[in-house]
């Protein structure tokens, strides 16, 4: 039976979603050449907010500590002096140099943030995501960039230690998906945005309005890497990956923030590859190829095998980037990256549903632009700041 339009349309979108996985993972797998390390930890000042008991873990209040140690200077951010993580905080780090303060922006983590990045006093500000371990080694040799002439460096967090398969999953959207196609379009030389650790000059800070540079959008990364490129300043991502312990995850945390971050990226103006990403995924471009081999007269037998190295070849694909960033992919690292592909149009599904966006009990998305406003136009509000 000779193919229809619909086999070469089928054959078609397989071959592009394939080529899609296997090029994402060619550029991305690599890390860039690390220039030169110019910066010592007497050079930083680490901006650490938290909120609540569950960012006080003892692996990153003892990193953070260790910096401290290492001549770093340490600001620690909370938002009111009875929040959960300053007992636990304290009882790791007694001289934990904390700030409390809160402001009133749209924007509840910048709220906390603010008097940090406005206390920060040292050469270069690292503004650190809660709990990931960083070393003094990799803090120096992420901000080499700035040395070389980048305007800002993002240390993209890899998801580690995974206490139950919920976290294998929340670490297949980390490091499989998400880390792949940022690495991916970086090295492409497109402005990317992320969490985890963001480094740049204190000139820099100043230049973008200090906290002002991170508040412009709904998501604080997108943010400042804008008000940095304005500048006629490179962004980039660094080669040094902190690690960000998972532990046990449930189910239902894991997936709200997966919705969060969808919608929050569909609020942003690269929407429209947010809406691609099921079309180029495992689960569309399998069916593809499927329909395309059925529509060709193939078989069960034929599209059951077809089915099986198209599985192969996109895992295959997933652990060739992992391995290369020295991140681990077994069965279960697999299995979860399959569960993920298979959820991606639910997860899109759910993300359009709703504009809400819930951060902590807090809707982002609610009015934001107004909420920006009314912020800008009290901007001389103060933040107290005061250390404990």
């Amino acid at each position: 039976m000779e193919p229809g339009i619909l086999a070469w349309l089928g054959f078609g979108w397989w071959s592009l979603g394939s080529t899609i996985q296997w090029t994402s993972s060619a550029l991305a797998r690599t890390p860039r050449a690390i220039p030169e390390t110019r910066h010592q930890a007497r050079d930083f000042s680490i901006v650490a907010p938290m909120a609540g008991a569950g960012d006080a873990t003892a692996d990153y209040v003892e990193a953070l500590r260790r910096l401290a140690d290492a001549g770093a200077e340490v600001l620690i951010c909370v938002a009111r002096i009875d929040d959960g993580a300053v007992a636990p905080t304290r009882g790791i780090w007694p001289e934990a140099p904390i700030l409390v303060g809160s402001d009133d922006t749209f924007n509840p983590k910048m709220n906390n943030v603010r008097k940090g990045l406005e206390a920060a006093s040292r050469d270069v500000v690292a503004l650190c995501d809660a709990g990931i371990r960083l070393g003094t080694d990799e803090l120096t040799r992420a901000a080499a960039p700035l040395a070389a002439g980048a305007g800002l460096v993002l240390a993209l967090k890899a998801a580690d230690a995974p206490g139950n398969f919920a976290a294998e999953v929340e670490r297949a959207y980390i490091d499989g998906h998400q880390a792949k196609f940022l690495f991916a379009a970086d090295r492409l030389g497109l402005a990317v945005a992320s969490g985890g650790v963001t480094i740049m000059t204190r000139d820099t800070l100043q230049r973008i309005g200090n906290w002002r540079g991170f508040n412009r959008w709904i998501a604080d990364d997108y943010s400042v890497v804008r008000s940095v490129r304005e500048l006629d300043l490179t962004t980039c991502l660094g080669a040094v990956m902190p690690r960000l312990p998972l532990g046990r995850r449930s189910w239902s945390t894991v997936w709200r923030r997966q919705v969060r971050w969808a919608r929050t990226r569909l609020r942003l103006p690269v929407w429209p590859l947010v809406l691609w990403e099921p079309a180029i995924g495992w689960a569309a471009t399998g069916a593809a190829g499927a329909g395309a081999l059925i529509c060709s007269g193939a078989n069960v037998a034929v599209v059951l095998i077809a089915l099986v190295l198209h599985t192969a070849g996109w895992l295959l694909a997933e652990k060739w980037f992992m391995t290369g960033r020295g991140l681990a992919f077994g069965a279960r690292a697999a299995t979860a990256a399959l569960v993920r592909e298979a959820l991606a149009p639910v997860l899109i599904a759910s993300a359009l549903s709703s504009r809400a966006i819930d951060w902590r009990g807090t809707d982002l998305g609610g009015q934001w632009r107004d909420r920006r406003a009314s912020a800008e136009e009290s901007s001389g509000n103060t933040v107290s700041g005061k250390s404990i």
